[in-house]
């Protein structure tokens, strides 16, 4: 770094340092300088501004918006509960307390935890508050005048909830909270302070109009870290590619801790036990998913992050960043279903290399092996821009009817319910579909309206007194807790045994299942050798379009051009969309008598020439101008339509479906595309394009 370089850069740690006179020393007096990410955004959240700071994974970004918030917490004497930190999971709102507590403490300023596991003072004496949306719901709900002196809320791992249930409610609950705080607290007009934090996104601008509302400036910090990577193919045996990674970790050398993801509970149940060879041959290996229960988690992270050596085999459930210390290098067993999935992985690893994660992916075949490489090659190029994930008419129940808990007598006008719920910012929440949702629940049962004024109805009490009424998560279906005999220690739950009714593989570990155990409750115990693994409730989990994107721009295929692969009686048309478009696009098709199959990348046409196929796949985008074909779709199995959808009618649900159909998002896509680009069993890509078209 040159003299005038550094003298600009000392220039600039002096300015923020100023503006922070507070919170510095207990934020940043440890660390040698600021990272790019704190540098950026410290002075534009310092002066109170609605910020979306997105950058890549462990690059400093709950500090950079934490301290100036803290700084204006304290500077600005702000009294009672004044600021609330939204994170997606019990298990980060743990982390980010823990993370927090000494320089929030060493500031003097009170800081609370708000989970099912955690809840906060009667007379509310916490200034900063750490909680999930479901969290958040409640206190809003059924203790809002806890929440009257709020002035900011940090919305922490934003990616993570936009585009999902969880999303469209927190978007809604920080509507509600700002109209509510700007009504009744002591700072009235001037509104809450927003901010959230996120990974890269394709469409920060997106993002921001949702949670911070017009005017939100965005921060973006480039700099993926470096990724260092080794696809290679194994085989489809789980445990002939867990030796193929453990043999991977070994040419790398210093690998202590490993973290290997898999994509689903029965190989974490299954093969865990198969990392236990070559290096990791006498170490600790644990496996980590979502059906084990609360404790069994916890005491595998807490294991796993204190070991000096161990392999901790996992499904999504450690993507986000809870702590389990440093890891030396991820393994990804399959590719994941999307490139933001697989961009959460790799940024588990290494952190202590900086600028650099090392990974080694394993597929099963060479479909998988091209996949990999696809993922790869775009993590070094940033997010594709995507098509727009609707807002699910099933979330309108839910705040609707918290919303009424929320006022003061119960009830609302349509205007009063448009005035928190209506929004422009896309995906649009028109008036129109506020009323439509209101005629469902009117015709359901959850609702009454007289003289134009809606309130619950008997069915909608009960809706409100249920645990429905501040979640978004599908409910837990009928399941068989199995516990530890000798220490009464909850391990997991499960569908069923299966055919392992003697004994059941969990997680790695054997258990022998003991007689006498009820249809919801069996005890087990940690001994002997079981066959298999327990059966779960199936979670169906397509390819997203941004695998798709990824895999056209690693194959250099022109995005102009309509690939096709002829085949006996039937051309396969390359769109790369996913598998919902396609879908649309195949029914479209079979509406005009033409038989179409989607698969995840491509729509194979029966019948029909190659030289028809860019014809056909444009009028059938066309014809969805005039006829929806999602709405008589049976999308559960590829999207989630959320869990409050069975309150709606028909028809509205119905439209529900409908709001998939990004037609803006189709018609761009459609209008780059000039020619037809046929690939012959002689061209370079037809073997490679062939193997993920059969996805």
């Amino acid at each position: 770094m040159v003299e005038e370089d550094l003298d600009q850069l000392l220039a600039v740690h002096q300015e923020i340092r100023n503006a922070l006179p507070n919170a510095w020393n207990p934020f940043f007096a440890r660390f040698g300088r600021l990272r790019p990410v704190q540098i950026a955004a410290i002075p534009r959240v310092v002066r109170g501004a609605n910020v979306l700071l997105t950058a890549p994974t462990a690059g400093g970004k709950t500090e950079a918006v934490a301290a100036p918030v803290c700084e204006r917490l304290f500077s600005h004497s702000w009294k009672g509960l004044s600021v609330v930190i939204v994170t997606p999971t019990r298990a980060l709102v743990n982390d980010l307390f823990l993370r927090l507590q000494r320089p929030v403490g060493e500031m003097g300023i009170a800081i609370g935890r708000k989970t099912s596991d955690h809840g906060i003072s009667q007379d509310v004496r916490e200034q900063l508050l750490i909680t999930t949306p479901e969290s958040l719901e409640s206190l809003l709900t059924f203790r809002k005048e806890s929440l009257r002196d709020v002035r900011a809320i940090i919305m922490d791992e934003i990616h993570l909830l936009d585009g999902t249930p969880r999303g469209d409610q927190l978007r809604f609950v920080v509507r509600r909270l700002d109209a509510y705080c700007q009504a009744t607290g002591a700072f009235s007009t001037i509104g809450l302070q927003r901010v959230a934090i996120s990974a890269t996104v394709g469409n920060p601008a997106k993002v921001a109009n949702v949670y911070l509302g017009l005017g939100g400036e965005i921060i973006s910090v480039p700099g993926q870290r470096d990724i260092e990577a080794r696809v290679t193919v194994g085989s489809s045996d789980d445990h002939i590619r867990a030796q193929c990674a453990i043999a991977s970790a070994s040419e790398i050398g210093d690998v202590q801790k490993l973290l290997v993801f898999v994509n689903s509970r029965k190989q974490v149940d299954e093969g865990t036990a198969s990392f236990r060879c070559g290096l990791f041959g006498h170490a600790n290996v644990y496996g980590h998913h979502g059906n084990l229960s609360k404790e069994e988690r916890e005491r595998v992270e807490e294991k796993f992050r204190g070991d000096r050596r161990a392999v901790c085999v996992t499904t999504m459930t450690l993507e986000v960043g809870i702590d389990i210390g440093d890891v030396d290098l991820v393994v990804c067993l399959d590719p994941p279903f999307s490139l933001s999935s697989f961009l959460q992985r790799i940024g588990r690893g290494c952190r202590r290399l900086n600028g650099r994660t090392r990974v080694v992916c394993v597929a099963r075949n060479r479909a998988g092996e091209i996949i990999f490489n696809a993922l790869i090659h775009q993590s070094r190029r940033g997010m594709p821009r995507g098509p727009l994930v609707p807002l699910r008419r099933s979330v309108l129940v839910q705040q609707i009817m918290a919303y009424l808990r929320q006022a003061p007598k119960r009830h609302r006008t349509l205007s009063q319910l448009n005035r928190v719920l209506a929004s422009d910012a896309r995906p649009c929440v028109p008036e129109s579909m506020v009323l439509d949702v209101l005629n469902s629940m009117l015709a359901s049962g959850l609702l009454v309206v007289r003289n134009e004024i809606y309130a619950p109805a008997q069915e909608g009490w009960g809706f409100i007194e249920s645990n429905q009424i501040y979640t978004n998560i599908a409910p837990s279906l009928e399941s068989i807790a199995l516990v530890d005999a000798d220490t009464g220690r909850s391990i997991a739950t499960v569908k069923t045994l299966g055919d392992n009714t003697g004994s059941v593989k969990i997680a790695g570990q054997d258990f022998s299942v003991l007689k006498g155990g009820s249809k919801s409750r069996h005890l087990v115990r940690l001994e002997g050798e079981a066959a298999g693994a327990p059966e779960y409730h199936a979670r169906i989990l397509p390819y997203a379009f941004d695998v798709g994107a990824s895999l056209l721009n690693y194959l250099g295929l022109p995005a102009e051009k309509l690939v096709l692969l002829p085949a006996e009686r039937s051309v396969v048309i390359m769109t790369w969309l996913g598998r919902l478009f396609n879908t649309a696009i195949a029914h479209t098709l079979k509406r005009s008598g033409i038989i179409a199959q989607p698969r995840s990348f491509s729509v194979v046409i029966k019948d029909v020439v190659p030289e028809r196929a860019l014809e056909l796949v444009a009028g059938s985008v066309d014809a969805m101008k005039e006829h929806n074909p999602l709405g008589s779709t049976k999308l559960e199995r590829i999207v989630d339509l959320g869990p409050h959808r069975d309150w709606l009618s028909d028809q509205t649900l119905k439209r529900a479906r409908e709001d998939w159909l990004d037609h803006d998002f189709l018609n761009e896509w459609i209008s780059r595309i000039e020619d037809v680009m046929v690939l012959s069993p002689g061209d370079k890509l037809f073997s490679d394009v062939s193997e993920v078209a059969r996805l």
